[in-house]
């Protein structure tokens, strides 16, 4: 995702990078804007981060954001990006890391299927509709639940390659996903989708703003980490509700 000057792609439309970026509106007119390249996750990046972007432009419209969504953890010594958005536990040498908020799942569904999903209670059940997403996700979820030998089989719907699409599929009516609620709240706040059941589950990992320490303290990455840490405290604290009763679960050998 691109903010700055708008590319012919823009203008036709297709808003569809090369590598799955998109181009948001153009900054200032006779500005160049200073360009910050950021990688971060698809699903977080698609579905927390690209839709806040433009508030961002709005008070640096001198810079100029470039997306790259990937699951691969880029090297962020090679110089081709200046910062990233990981999950993990914050530890990377060579990297000042500030935490923006934890991975936390739990199943969500639209809400014409909240009834049938509440079959979810108990695995040893039969269930009407597919799981959708991470089976090993859903493995740690019903682990921490007290159900650490659940059997899913037959129960995994298709596999699709990205959370975000797990989470749309659900959206669709196609099954029970299991995914963040602060990373959808979006489809949580539209009503498009309904928590499922209420137990909400943790790897115990988070998602970290993280920078080279040579760099950190550049103009431009201290002001996108700034910006990031208060959306990222105001969606903590929307999400209080999930994140008072999160429990934590490591995951299993194997998963």
């Amino acid at each position: 995702m691109k903010i700055g000057a708008p590319s012919p792609a823009a203008a036709s439309g297709n808003t569809r990078g090369p590598q799955g970026d998109a181009t948001a509106r153009p900054g200032p007119v006779g500005q160049a804007p200073a360009r910050l390249n950021l990688t971060a996750p698809p699903s977080l990046g698609m579905g927390w981060l690209a839709p806040r972007l433009d508030g961002f432009h709005r008070q640096h419209p001198h810079l100029s954001i470039e997306l790259e969504m990937s699951r691969d953890v880029r090297d962020l010594s090679s110089g081709q990006f200046d910062a990233a958005i990981r999950a993990g536990h914050g530890h990377w040498r060579g990297l000042h890391a500030a935490r923006l908020f934890p991975c936390i799942f739990m199943p969500l569904c639209a809400p014409p299927l909240r009834r049938a999903a509440g079959a979810i209670e108990d695995p040893g059940q039969p269930l009407d509709l597919p799981l959708l997403g991470r089976p090993d996700w859903w493995r740690l979820w019903y682990r921490a639940r007290g159900f650490p030998l659940a059997d899913l089989s037959g129960k995994l719907g298709a596999r699709l390659p990205e959370t975000h699409l797990d989470v749309a599929a659900a959206v669709a009516g196609q099954g029970v996903a299991i995914a963040s609620p602060l990373v959808f709240e979006r489809e949580l706040r539209a009503g498009l989708l309904v928590p499922a059941h209420t137990f909400v589950a943790s790897d115990g990992r988070a998602f970290w703003f993280a920078a080279p320490v040579k760099r950190c303290q550049h103009d431009k990455i201290a002001r996108l980490r700034r910006w990031l840490e208060a959306e990222a405290a105001a969606t903590r604290q929307h999400a209080r509700p999930f994140l008072s009763r999160v429990v934590a679960c490591p995951p299993a050998l194997g998963d």
